[in-house]
């Protein structure tokens, strides 16, 4: 579905509302009743449920409160969504409600983020880490004259390692703010993953 919200953002926040309160009223049909309600006996045994995938690009220009339920709950419908937004401000302008927002951002699941320039944006990846524990080696040495004039030793030397162990961030809103392009960080079921996507090499050949 091409919305043009570039040319005409009131247009398309409507019609994307409107489809997204569609397809959340069709998933909670589907929850409830099955994809084959509806249907005629001899057909119901030949519906099967299949997976709906949706992409939302500028997901700030379409989200609204229609597509909080979907998110929340669709998943038993077999819906699969990926959205796509530059920054976590944006979702919370169009809320104009930071709760709202997080309500949104809670209900997806995998997060993959590439470089950023908010900090806040960073953070709802960097926020999901715990701590790691960092061992740090200092080297100490040292001399230490002898005053003693009768002593054959002139100085007595030393030298100590010393392993200490400080928890820091596993990943930090700096590290986000300063990837090259084609890198991004995902948290993909759970897990931290650092990524490098290849990139088309320009050799102006069709």
């Amino acid at each position: 579905v091409g919305l043009d919200a570039l040319s005409d953002a009131e247009v398309a926040q409507a019609v994307g509302n409107s489809m997204f309160a569609d397809l959340t009223s069709r998933a909670g049909e589907i929850y409830k009743n099955d994809v084959s309600h509806g249907l005629p006996e001899e057909l119901k045994t030949m519906a099967k449920k299949r997976k709906i995938c949706i992409h939302a690009d500028e997901f700030n220009e379409l989200v609204g409160k229609e597509f909080v339920p979907m998110a929340n709950k669709a998943g038993g419908a077999g819906y699969q969504l990926t959205v796509y937004t530059q920054t976590l401000s944006d979702i919370i302008a169009r809320f104009g409600n930071q709760a709202k927002a997080g309500q949104v951002v809670g209900n997806l699941g995998n997060l993959i983020m590439l470089r950023v320039k908010e900090p806040a944006t960073a953070e709802l990846l960097t926020d999901l880490l715990p701590d790691v524990r960092v061992d740090h080696l200092t080297l100490v040495s040292g001399t230490t004259d002898d005053t003693n004039p009768d002593s054959p030793n002139d100085f007595t030397s030393n030298a100590q390692q010393r392993i200490s162990s400080e928890k820091v961030r596993m990943v930090t809103p700096g590290d986000l703010t300063r990837l090259p392009k084609g890198h991004c960080f995902a948290m993909l079921g759970g897990k931290l993953y650092k990524i490098r996507l290849p990139l088309f090499k320009d050799t102006g050949e069709l």
